[in-house]
Formats: C-alpha cells, structure tokens, sequence
C-alpha cells in the first residue's frame, strides 16, 4: 500500500479504502505528504468512531498537527470524556504542549468542558505553564466557576504568584461562602497580601476600617499575615475612610504602620486581640516617630484596646478609678461600691488635668519628672500620655501641672492595689 495512503483516506473519508487500509493492516501511523497522520486527520475531522479504531489499531496518541494539537487536546475541546478515557488508557501524555503554550487541560478549560478537566487533571504532572496573560491554569480555574477544579489546581500550581482581578473574585467568593480552606490555599499561592479591587490597600487593612471582625478574623485564621504593612501612599480614598484624624496624619506622613497600628487607631479592639492572636508583633514602631500600636491605642481612649495591648487589666465594672476635677477627690471602686477616696489636687489654671476616660499603661515606684527634674513617687502614667497619678503636695484645690497629685498613703495604696490596664475616669 502506498506511503501516506491510510492518512489520504482518511481525510477524504473515503470509507472503502479506510476499511481496506484496516483489513490489510496498514501502518496507522503512516503520514501524508504534508505530514499528517490519520488520527491526526480523524481528530480535527471529529471522527471519533474513527479515532477508537485507529487507536485500538496501534495508532500514536501523541501525535500533533503543524500547530502542536494532539487528538486529546482536541478531544478536551469537544467534551468527549470517552475518548479522553480511551487516550488516557494508551498512555497519552496529558503534559504535552501546543505552539501556544496550551495543555489539553487548557483546552478544556477555554472550553468550559468541566467535565473534561476534572478527567485530565489525574494525568497531569506539570501546573507551571502560562501561555498567555490571564490564560495560565490559576486563571482558567477561577473563571471554570468549579470549587473542585478551583481547588485541586490551587493545590498542585506552585506558589508566588500574583493576585490578579479573577484571583480577587476567587477569594471574595470562598470568604463569601466561608470555605476557610480555598481561602488558605489562595492565600498561600499568592506572593503578596491580597488588596482591594482597583487599589493598593491589603483587604486585611480595609475589613479593619469597615469594622468587619469576622472577615478579619477569617484572614487572620486562614495565614494573613498578622504584621502587614499599609502601602506608602496610601490612596486618599483609603485614608478619607479611616474616621481617626490622627492615624490619617500618620498614613500620609510616615512610614511602617502595621495593620495592628491602625486597629488600635480606630479603637477596633476585637481586631486587636486577633491580631495579637495571630502573632502581630506590638513594639513594631513607625519609622519616623517611633510610634507602637499602643500609643495609637491610647489616643483611641478605648480601653478594651489598650488592656489588649498591655497584656491584661480589670473590666471598669470590676475596678476603676474615678476622679473628681470640681470636687478634687478621687474614688477606688471595686464591683460598683466605693472602698477608698482620697482627697486630690489637679492642674492648675493653664495646665489643667483633662477629662476623660484613661488607663494606667505603666507604673514606676521611684519617677523622676524629665520635663519639671522633680520627684514623683509612685507614679502612675496615664495613656502613655506625659502625665500621671502620683504622690505629692495635695492643698485641696488645683496646683500641679497636669498631674493628679495624692496623698503619700493613698499614693501607696493606689499604687499597689491599681493594676496597670485599670480604668481611670476623670469628669
């Protein structure tokens, strides 16, 4: 029989010489003159009687045309689940690649043929091919809207890749839905935090400011990290939203603020402990001013944050300590019943003690003032802030600098009975 005849046949579906090639044992494999086997015909043909025939008949499941395009390549185009079976049984290498870049499980993929990729995904041992912006298989997988493609390929593409807008629809989709674990994989695929569509802001930063604790905690659960860094700029839509003036200041004006900064910013203190929870590192200071979460937090004036931040302290309900500008005397309560009072002495006219609500952030038994280079014993600073209670002359009536100045025994006694993270209200 001539050389090429077989393929001639088939591409002219002549079906008496294509039964004569196959009764006279004809070489399947044998090509035309432009070098094209019949089952390279039979398949752009779509064929597929054809193609089981000469398959069963010995014929080559790897060959291509000019173009690189194998039989299962096509048949992954098509959907035909039967003969991708019956190529993937005579050992059709589902790694092999076109002119473009493509595997059959790209063509499956473009195709939407779900059904076909979800069979070439066993045979496959590469996941590293990107033949085209948006076409490479992490893509392809978000836009087949199929949680198990979706999955198995996040698990097998190798990581550091980069969000892109499908990628971004993935996770709002699996957070949405709360699949805690195609969040984990998408976080961890990716080189970078993710961020919110058409800006630079990471999404970890923009559930912080809408106050939306579970997506934070979600993040934080599934491997955001703890410590991320707000971009430098900041987007001025970004920083408008952000209801803190004094962390809107600091966004456009230093650098380094964490994610845990801006949350004690903002007084979000269920974000805060879940930071802290997932490893967030509090002494991290800005760049410039030096600043820690806690000094944001203090500005904050909500306590729940800063006794996050300092570690711990007792609920106001429990004990607290109120002070009294106009009566100049403050009150230690426990459940709700005053157990001491003492008189007191505030600021005096132009540096008056301000009111509001504070906590003890640090106690230091022998202070020495660094502004005024006097001794304040039994010191206890307010809200990381450059003034305090402590022991000295108290003449009943306003006369430090800012200070909340006690009798040297109740000095002592508050000292030691206060822990810091106390609550301190002064009206």
């Amino acid at each position: 029989m001539p050389a090429g005849f077989f393929a001639r046949a088939v591409s002219a579906r002549a079906e008496h010489q294509i039964a004569l090639c196959f009764a006279q044992g004809a070489d399947p494999n044998s090509a035309d003159a432009e070098g094209h086997t019949p089952l390279v015909i039979a398949s752009a043909q779509e064929d597929w009687p054809l193609v089981r025939r000469l398959v069963e008949a010995g014929a080559d499941p790897d060959v291509a045309d000019a173009s690189g395009l194998t039989p299962l390549m096509i048949a992954a185009t098509r959907g035909e689940l039967e003969i991708i079976r019956l190529l993937a049984t005579h050992s059709a290498n589902a790694d092999a690649i076109d002119r473009a870049g493509q595997t059959a499980l790209h063509h499956a993929l473009l195709a939407h043929q779900n059904e076909a990729a979800k069979l070439l995904l066993p045979l496959m041992s590469r996941f590293d091919l990107a033949p085209e912006e948006g076409r490479d298989l992490l893509n392809l997988a978000f836009a087949a809207d199929d949680a198990d493609i979706e999955r198995a390929i996040l698990e097998r593409v190798p990581p550091a890749v980069d969000w892109t807008p499908a990628s971004r629809r993935a996770l709002h989709r699996a957070l949405k839905a709360k699949n805690n674990d195609q969040v984990r994989l998408l976080l961890a695929k990716h080189r970078a935090p993710p961020t919110i569509e058409g800006d630079n802001i990471p999404l970890l930063a923009q559930a912080i400011v809408d106050g939306d604790t579970p997506i934070v905690r979600t993040l934080l659960d599934c491997g955001a990290d703890p410590n991320t860094l707000l971009p430098k700029p900041c987007s001025k839509q970004f920083i408008a939203s952000v209801s803190s003036k004094l962390m809107r200041n600091y966004l456009e004006e230093d650098n380094g603020i964490t994610v845990l900064m801006l949350a004690a910013s903002l007084g979000r203190a269920d974000s805060v402990r879940a930071l802290l929870s997932a490893g967030a590192d509090r002494n991290r200071s800005t760049a410039h001013d030096k600043w820690i979460a806690l000094y944001f937090a203090a500005r904050s004036k909500n306590w729940q944050s800063l006794q996050t931040l300092l570690g711990g302290g007792p609920a106001p309900d429990e004990l607290r300590v109120e002070v009294s500008l106009a009566a100049q005397h403050a009150a230690l309560i426990k459940h709700g019943v005053p157990i001491f009072t003492t008189a007191i002495s505030t600021g005096r006219a132009g540096y008056s003690t301000p009111a509001g609500d504070y906590v003890v952030t640090d106690k230091e038994r022998d202070h020495r003032s660094t502004i005024y280079k006097v001794p304040m014993p039994y010191f206890m600073r307010l809200s990381c802030l450059d003034f305090g209670m402590h022991e000295g002359v108290v003449p009943r009536y306003p006369a430090s600098h800012g200070c909340i100045r006690l009798p040297g025994d109740a000095a002592r006694r508050l000292f030691s009975e206060i822990p810091v993270g106390t609550v301190v209200t002064i009206n």
